[in-house]
């Protein structure tokens, strides 16, 4: 399974909008190297662990940023999320054990992009509209 940024995810935000596609690459980079059971296999898994860590970070600031700039109303309630869903993939992606991962692992991280993927289909059309208001003004 490969995911991407289709069309119903699209929030209308240029920097939002890229850096969930480059948040998708990240996650297939780590499903690529979870079937490579070579020991580049393994190096590429935390590379791609440590990226995927590194990016939610970013993004998840930067939306929030911008939730900031535009005195976005459900601040709160996205910042909750973005906290949760941070300490939820450290606990997934750290229990992944050196040698590879189990089908039990790869169907946490499928299931928590899952929603991210509801999270963005929701959440982020909803800032990506208002921001879009607020610039219009």
């Amino acid at each position: 399974m490969r995911y991407e940024v289709t069309p119903d995810l699209l929030t209308d935000n240029e920097l939002i909008d890229s850096e969930h596609r480059q948040l998708f690459a990240a996650i297939n980079r780590l499903l690529d190297a979870f079937s490579d059971k070579t020991q580049n296999g393994n190096e590429n898994i935390l590379q791609a662990t440590t990226f995927l860590q590194s990016y939610v970070d970013k993004h998840f600031g930067h939306e929030e940023d911008l939730q900031k700039k535009y005195e976005w109303r459900e601040y709160e309630m996205h910042h909750k999320f973005h906290e949760e869903y941070k300490e939820t993939l450290d606990k997934i992606l750290g229990k992944i054990p050196k040698e590879g991962p189990s089908i039990d692992d790869m169907s946490a991280i499928n299931t928590h992009v899952v929603r991210l993927i509801t999270h963005i289909r929701t959440m982020d059309k909803r800032l990506g509209a208002y921001i879009k208001t607020q610039k219009a003004r």
